[in-house]
């Protein structure tokens, strides 16, 4: 708990985050996953606080569910960014249609 402010410290170690990716998803009880629609982030803040508040609503940052469906997430510390890799996506999905 921060004394100051009166909220709960995450502490994510290596090892805890560490254990998070190694989920199965084949094996993972699902009704013990997170639903990626019950969590509300704060767009305004700045990329960490972001970070923070999405760790603290759920039980394994890597390792959720979309309704029936488990999502597994891997984190790069390069390559890529999710607008380049949506852009591609969308510019598939326009040479599919036309």
């Amino acid at each position: 708990m921060d004394k100051e402010r009166g909220e709960a410290v995450l502490e994510l170690t290596r090892e805890i985050l560490s254990k998070m990716a190694d989920v199965d998803i084949r094996t993972v009880d699902i009704s013990e996953l997170t639903d990626l629609r019950d969590i509300k982030i704060d767009t305004s803040q700045p990329v960490e606080k972001k970070l923070e508040s999405f760790a603290k609503q759920t039980r394994n940052v890597y390792v959720n569910r979309i309704g029936d469906y488990v999502v597994k997430v891997k984190f790069q510390e390069s390559g890529s960014t999710i607008d380049d890799k949506m852009a591609e996506y969308l510019r598939r999905l326009s040479e599919i249609y036309l």
